[in-house]
C-alpha cells in the first residue's frame, strides 16, 4: 500500500493557507489559535460537511483534538452543524452560512489579547491581530472603521472573578484616556494613591497595560521618559489627564520586563536574580509545577526518589509567600537566604499561635 504521507503534507500546506494565495494572511498553523481559525474556514467553505478524519489530517492534529476544536466551536457561539450521512452514518460537520462572523467574537479576541498580552505572556498576540485583521477585513462596512466605533463586547460571555481580595474594576474613563495616550504616545497627568506618597500630580509617560497576577498595571517612566519603568495598579490612578506631550517610545518588552519575576515586583537594574531549588514531596505538586508558567520555565531534577523544582527568580516577598503556602509539601532547599526566611517566619507563626 503506498504511503499516504505526500497527501497529508499537501493537506496540511492546503490547511496553512500555503498552496492558496487568497489565504496568504492566515496565521502559521502552529498553534491551537490558528487551527481554530482554520476550523472555521473549512467548516464554512465546506457546505456538503467534513467528517473528523478529513479534519484531522487537513489540521495535522489526532481526532480527539478535532473534537475538542468542535466543541470550542459551539462555546464561541458558532452554529455547527452534524449530519449524518453515508452507508456507515458517519458524521459530517460544517457551519451554517451566515455572512459575517458572530457579533461578540471580535470583542472577545480583544479581551483574550489584552490579558494574554498584559499577563506577561505576549506570544500569541501577533496571531491573534492578524485574525483579528482577517475578520475586521471581512466585515468593514458593518463595523464602521471610518469613524473608529467598536461593537460593544457581549456583557454575557465573561464572568470574571479573581477572588474575595481582587481590586474592583478600574474606571471605564480612565482606561479610555491610558489606552489613548498609549497608542498617541502622549504624557498623562495622574493623581497616585499607592505605598509610595506622591507629591500631588505627576506627568507619567504610558508604555502598556499589563494584566499581572490578577492586578491591572499601568507601566511607564517619569523624570521626562528616563530612568527604570514604573508599575502603577491601575485601579489606584485616581485622576488621569491627557496631555499633548509627545514621547519617543524606547524598547520595552513586558515579557522582558517581568522576567525573573513571580508577582507584581519587577527586576530592577541592578538586581540579579538567584537560582532557586525546591523540594516537591507530593505528587500533585509536581504535576502543579510541571504546567506552570514561570519566565524562563523552571525545570524537575530527579534523583532517585527525591525530586526537585529549579528556575531562576528574584525573591520577593510574594514569592516568599508562595512557598510558604504549599509547605510542607514543598520545601526550601537554596538560596539559602530563603530557608531562613521562611524558617523564621514560620516559627514566628508558631510563637503567635501558641502565646494566643
Amino acid at each position: 500500500m503506498p504511503s499516504r504521507a505526500p497527501i497529508v503534507r499537501m493537506q496540511i500546506r492546503m490547511a496553512r493557507g500555503q498552496d492558496n494565495p487568497q489565504d496568504s494572511r492566515l496565521p502559521a498553523l502552529n498553534n491551537k489559535t490558528a487551527k481554530i481559525h482554520r476550523l472555521v474556514k473549512l467548516l464554512q467553505d465546506h457546505s456538503e460537511g467534513l467528517g473528523i478524519r478529513h479534519i484531522s489530517a487537513m489540521l495535522g492534529v489526532d481526532e480527539r483534538t478535532v473534537k475538542r476544536y468542535l466543541s470550542d466551536l459551539r462555546r464561541l457561539k458558532f452554529e455547527v452543524v452534524q449530519d449524518r450521512k453515508g452507508a456507515g452514518r458517519k458524521s459530517l460537520y460544517r457551519i451554517r452560512a451566515s455572512g459575517t462572523p458572530p457579533g461578540h467574537f471580535l470583542p472577545a479576541l480583544k479581551k483574550i489579547r489584552t490579558e494574554l498580552h498584559a499577563g506577561g505572556n505576549p506570544k500569541y498576540t501577533a496571531l491573534i491581530n492578524q485574525l483579528m485583521r482577517f475578520l475586521e477585513d471581512r466585515d468593514s462596512l458593518q463595523r464602521g472603521e471610518a469613524s473608529g466605533e467598536e461593537s460593544p463586547a457581549n456583557a454575557e460571555a465573561y464572568y470574571i472573578d479573581h477572588g474575595p481580595f481582587a481590586e474592583a474594576d478600574p474606571s471605564p474613563g480612565i482606561l479610555k484616556i491610558l489606552e489613548a495616550s498609549i497608542a498617541a504616545r502622549t504624557g498623562i497627568k495622574l493623581s497616585y494613591s499607592g505605598y509610595a506618597p506622591e507629591a500631588g500630580e505627576f506627568m507619567f509617560f504610558p508604555y502598556a497595560l499589563c494584566l499581572r497576577v490578577g492586578t491591572l498595571y499601568l507601566i511607564g517612566r517619569q523624570g521626562e521618559n528616563r530612568g527604570p519603568f514604573k508599575s502603577l495598579s491601575v485601579k489606584r490612578i485616581k485622576r488621569g489627564i491627557a496631555t499633548q506631550e509627545r514621547f519617543t517610545r524606547d524598547a520595552f518588552d513586558p515579557a522582558e520586563y517581568y522576567k525573573f519575576t513571580f508577582g507584581q515586583w519587577a527586576r530592577q537594574i541592578d538586581e540579579a536574580p538567584e537560582t532557586v531549588l525546591l523540594a516537591v514531596r507530593a505528587p500533585w505538586l509536581e504535576k502543579y509545577l510541571s504546567e506552570s508558567h514561570f519566565h524562563p520555565p523552571g525545570k524537575m531534577i530527579k534523583k532517585g526518589k527525591e525530586i526537585a523544582f529549579e528556575l531562576k527568580m528574584m525573591v520577593k516577598p510574594d514569592f516568599v509567600n508562595w512557598v510558604m503556602s504549599l509547605a510542607p509539601d514543598l520545601i526550601p532547599l537554596k538560596p539559602e537566604s530563603l530557608r531562613v526566611e521562611v524558617s523564621q517566619r514560620l516559627k514566628r507563626g508558631l510563637d503567635g499561635i501558641a502565646a494566643g
